[in-house]
């Protein structure tokens, strides 16, 4: 709300909690469809020979070697291997990344941790950048 205030675009106290009363509408049935559609387990732990990252051509048994090497989560499975840093950013691989290091480290995918999101996200112009700069 303060980002929006200091661009000159005040928002109203009865839209924001609209659109959290929205929010939590749309995710009321999320723990139903959670408990009736879990993913398989073979579905999270990949054979071997199956790419996790398209992008560098990393395979899950090239990440469950690193992993049981020593690598302590997906970051550092990333620095080593590349998986995560291809065009697609991890958008495809970071969930098999994590889910091979939760079961590999026989943890929970939230302790394993996620790759880290560093920008750009995603490659833009310097005609795109100058378009942002006010003269």
């Amino acid at each position: 709300m303060g980002i929006l205030t200091s661009l000159g675009r005040p928002i109203g106290e009865l839209l924001l909690r609209a659109t959290r009363r929205d929010r939590a509408a749309h995710l009321a049935a999320r723990p139903l469809l959670d408990h009736l559609y879990h993913p398989s387990p073979a579905i999270l732990t990949p054979a071997d020979g199956v790419l996790a990252c398209r992008c560098e051509e990393v395979t899950c048994g090239e990440i469950r070697a690193a992993l049981r090497a020593g690598c302590a989560g997906p970051n550092q499975v990333k620095a080593f291997l590349r998986c995560g840093m291809g065009p697609c950013q991890g958008r495809m691989c970071g969930m098999t990344l994590t889910s091979l290091a939760a079961s590999t480290h026989d943890i929970s995918m939230g302790d394993a941790g996620f790759l880290t999101i560093r920008p750009p996200l995603r490659p833009i112009s310097l005609g795109e950048v100058a378009d942002l700069v006010e003269p």
